[in-house]
């Protein structure tokens, strides 16, 4: 029975170490990939503890051999031999094997984390570890609560209870283990196929960060003041019950509830955002295809404008002729897309987002393409591109006054015979093909080096003071692309930054 309550503990603990990374992906806007190797690294767990009962017992064997036959033939039930020299030495050995099997387990949960975390790691292994720590400790209180409350019980037995050598100690820990494991298994499930495997990132506020805190320590104080007292009447015994049945309800529920609550809110106002933003962009696409297909419906025409060419060259009208030639290449070339990338998605929004940049004075330079296209769903093309291209064009409108100073500066320069203008903000688009992917690299200038691990690595970057709506398009790129089973790369130097995107080849 023992054997089964310390692995039973074991799992309860290395649950525990999944679900912190979980709520840190979900809703703390930690980048994390889940793993099978990740799964598998939480069972170093079972071998640390296997480990420290062999290499513990094996010692306390050698150096003394009777504590070791005093504490398992002792029944520290309700007749502790307090006054017994033997039984502080038990006390004092077990006090420090707890301590320091404990400490060896959150070395190893901080190790973890370490490995796990991919930004800002330090930081975010020590985060980790101070939330499994509140986190086990707050679900063993809630569990040992309920007990105490349930059973009748006094502070004191809970402090005794890891000391009796009796049924009743299997029953506590059956209790309270079974407990930590229904939740933990619980709170697991919902984080990871409710939030995790369906993408849904939600970054909670330091305020609600900070209530979840004081009601963490309000909950793990305010139950033992009513199991302080020594007198029970009717009346507490009922309260106690109550209060026991409730214990779990209070203790699991209501923080889940002030998260979803939070994280829903978030969501709306974030999807709420998006889906404005989507939908301008799609009105724009739709209107495109319409002009699209007007000029389709020119196209039809041709044939009867140089019919008509035709017969006034035949009747000698070779000026008119000519100027008729001249103003009908003049259409077809006005109507003509400038913008061919092998996608009709894609060429509608680089076509969008190209007329932007040209109200902006961005120059913008568009090289290769897809052949056969990408075979994405439209949205995903959209959310993608749409979104790296609009970074592209965020980062250099930066650079637009200093380009209108230099061009001011150029200008009285050349009144006196100075050199050409030379600075323009650039953006470029090249497509480029490989054995297993298309490459679409997209390019901007810039003014200096950017931070690019924690450009892809943390979910809300943003550099706009509006961080509320800003700061999802390169967490919505690295989603869409990581569905298609594509990559994301960033480079930077001094002067350029480049995005590139890969998409498998089908």
């Amino acid at each position: 029975m023992n054997i089964i309550s310390i692995f039973l503990s074991d799992a309860v603990f290395m649950l525990s170490m999944l679900v912190v990374v979980l709520v840190a992906a979900c809703f703390l806007g930690r980048y994390v990939v889940i793993s099978r190797r990740m799964i598998l690294a939480t069972l170093g767990i079972i071998v640390l503890q296997i480990l420290f009962i062999f290499i513990s017992s094996f010692a306390i064997e050698k150096i003394w051999p009777e504590l070791v036959s005093y504490f398992d033939d002792t029944n520290l039930g309700d007749t502790i031999k307090e006054n017994d020299p033997k039984y502080g030495i038990v006390m004092n050995i077990s006090l420090v094997l707890s301590y320091i099997l404990n400490g060896s387990v959150f070395l190893y949960a901080f190790i973890f984390y370490l490995i796990v975390f991919k930004e800002k790691k330090l930081l975010r292994a020590i985060e980790g570890t101070v939330c499994l720590l509140l986190l086990y400790y707050y679900m063993n209180t809630i569990a040992q609560y309920t007990y105490l409350f349930i059973m009748r019980k006094d502070m004191q037995y809970l402090l005794n209870i890891s000391l009796l050598n009796t049924e009743e100690n299997v029953y506590f820990n059956c209790f309270t283990l079974g407990f930590n494991f229904i939740l933990i298994s619980a709170i697991l499930s919902i984080l990871y196929f409710v939030y995790y495997k369906r993408k849904r990132v939600y970054i909670v506020k330091v305020r609600f960060r900070v209530l979840f805190i004081i009601w963490l320590f309000i909950f793990n104080t305010f139950p033992a003041f009513a199991l302080s007292g020594n007198n029970e009447t009717d009346r507490i015994y009922m309260l106690s019950i109550s209060l026991g049945l409730m214990i779990p309800v209070l203790g699991a529920i209501a923080p889940v509830l002030i998260v979803m609550l939070a994280a829903e809110k978030s969501l709306k106002e974030k999807n709420e955002y998006q889906a404005n933003y989507l939908e301008a962009e799609l009105q724009y696409i739709q209107q495109y295809k319409r002009s699209q297909t007007e000029i389709r419906a020119f196209r039809h025409d041709i044939i009867n404008n140089l019919s008509l060419t035709s017969m006034m060259i035949d009747e000698g009208k070779v000026d008119e002729a000519s100027g008729h030639l001249k103003e009908l290449l003049g259409n077809v070339k006005a109507l003509s897309p400038s913008i061919i990338t092998g996608d009709e998605m894609l060429d509608c929004i680089v076509s969008m987002k190209a007329d932007r940049m040209k109200e902006l004075g961005i120059s913008f330079n568009l090289d290769g393409v897809i052949d056969g296209g990408l075979n994405m769903k439209p949205m995903d093309v959209c959310s993608i591109f749409a979104n790296a291209l609009d970074n592209a064009i965020e980062a250099t409108k930066k650079l637009i006054p200093a380009y209108d100073q230099h061009i001011n500066e150029m200008t009285g320069a050349a009144e006196q015979g100075s050199e050409n203008r030379s600075f323009v903000p650039w953006i470029k688009m090249m497509i480029k093909r490989t054995e297993k992917f298309f490459v679409i690299s997209i390019s901007n200038a810039a003014s200096g080096i950017v931070d690019v691990e924690k450009l892809l690595m943390s979910s809300g970057y943003t550099s706009k003071s509006d961080k509320e709506h800003h700061g999802f398009g390169l967490r919505n790129i690295r989603n869409s692309v990581e569905e298609y089973d594509g990559l994301l790369r960033a480079e930077s130097d001094s002067t350029s930054f480049t995005l590139k995107v890969m998409i498998p080849r089908n």
